[in-house]
């Protein structure tokens, strides 16, 4: 066989060795479990903030926190309680989040450790207007005037561009997205490092390297576990859509399809990157035991990418996001989330993708040959000097 067909028989053979590992069923079992949880509680366990509020004595606080919170969509429900001791037993066993104690000269309000942010706000809001409606009342104004001041509306925002009105459900496409291709990248690139470690410790490498080049082996090898991690990754993400859509948990956009498609395009982009740097680790080391050690730059350089993502989601238009989406450590991260929220431009996909794709073609033949110098080496760790030097 020549050289082509030779890799594609590596990579048929580390597909199907894969694919019936208990690891990849695991893996995919614990995945789709995963964001079957994430689905449903956001189907059916979110709903509004909803608060208990309990009060002693004036309740005029009380009623105007519970017009307050009709206002912010905060479903407040308020409870009478006889005395001190009343509100302390009602803290204490959970039937109240907070009660009011006092007028709203002198009020107090008592919780069981902390109070919760939305409530105390609200209960702030409320005691600072009654006060202002006593001291306009007290100071002559009519109460017309104070009523008028007391229904005051908020300012109303004007955009220049119309908002997104799929926005919340396009960000939580795109944080499903950063998790599944963080988890994509790593776990698959764990398993390229941990498959050549493999061959190298048991000397299946030395009989594979008679009939291949060292750099077609390290070829197949990303090219039949690539492809098996871009299988489950479509599996994953038409699962994952087409939950949501059942249970109503979104409001699936008409390019939800688009966005999966998006994600596994980069995905494709971010393995081949990853993936020869992880084949250089494993073979690097000669025993699973150092592969931890080896591995260390890689992992921080995945775990930067995907923090720099997660920020990408809550802000794709600042100034890191756009830089992360640029860099090829993790535009293969960014990038899919920007473009998801509708952030990205033309000309940043474009000159993302050039630079991706730029920097793997230099990447691959540099990691073909530390790879080529350190596979047949056992023993102690290899440097990358002597591995380059080995290939020369």
């Amino acid at each position: 066989m020549n050289d082509r067909a030779m890799w594609r028989v590596v990579a048929a053979r580390d597909f199907w060795v894969r694919l019936r590992d208990k690891g990849f069923v695991i893996s995919t079992l614990i995945t789709l479990t995963v964001l079957s949880i994430f689905i449903l509680i956001r189907a059916y366990g979110g709903g509004p903030d909803s608060f208990d509020l309990g009060y002693v004595g004036d309740r005029t606080i009380a009623e105007r926190v519970d017009a307050l919170g009709d206002r912010s969509g905060i479903r407040i429900t308020v409870f009478a309680l006889l005395d001190d001791a009343s509100a302390d037993a009602a803290l204490r066993d959970g039937r109240v989040d907070a009660v009011v104690i006092g007028a709203p000269d002198a009020a107090t309000l008592r919780v069981l450790r902390a109070v919760p942010n939305p409530l105390d706000q609200l209960v702030q809001a409320a005691t600072i207007g009654l006060r202002i409606d006593r001291a306009l009342t007290e100071a002559g104004a009519s109460s017309a005037t104070v009523r008028e001041l007391k229904d005051q509306h908020p300012v109303d925002a004007s955009p220049i561009l119309p908002p997104d009105p799929n926005r919340d459900a396009k960000a939580s496409v795109a944080f499903v997205a950063v998790l599944l291709l963080y988890g994509q990248l790593f776990g698959y690139g764990i398993w390229v490092a941990t498959g050549v470690i493999e061959e190298k410790s048991s000397r299946v490498v030395e009989i594979l390297l008679s009939a291949i080049r060292p750099r077609q082996l390290m070829a197949g090898k990303i090219a039949g576990i690539g492809t098996l991690g871009l299988i489950q990754l479509i599996f994953i993400s038409v699962f994952a859509i087409s939950l949501a859509s059942v249970t109503g948990v979104l409001e699936i956009p008409a390019d939800t399809f688009g966005a999966a498609a998006l994600v596994v395009g980069w995905f494709v982009l971010g393995f081949a990157f990853y993936a020869s740097m992880f084949a250089v680790a494993g073979a690097l080391v000669s025993r699973m035991e150092e592969l931890q050690n080896a591995i260390v730059p890689i992992n921080l350089l995945v775990f930067a990418s995907f923090f720099l993502s997660i920020g990408a989601v809550q802000d794709p238009d600042s100034g890191l996001a756009k830089i992360a989406s640029l860099l090829p450590i993790s535009s293969a991260l960014a990038m899919p989330v920007r473009i998801v929220l509708g952030s990205a431009s033309a000309w940043e996909i474009a000159a993302a993708l050039a630079i991706v794709i730029g920097s793997t073609a230099l990447l691959i033949p540099l990691a073909g040959r530390l790879y080529a110098g350190a596979v047949l080496r056992t023993g102690a760790k290899v440097r990358l000097r002597d591995a380059w030097r080995a290939a020369a």
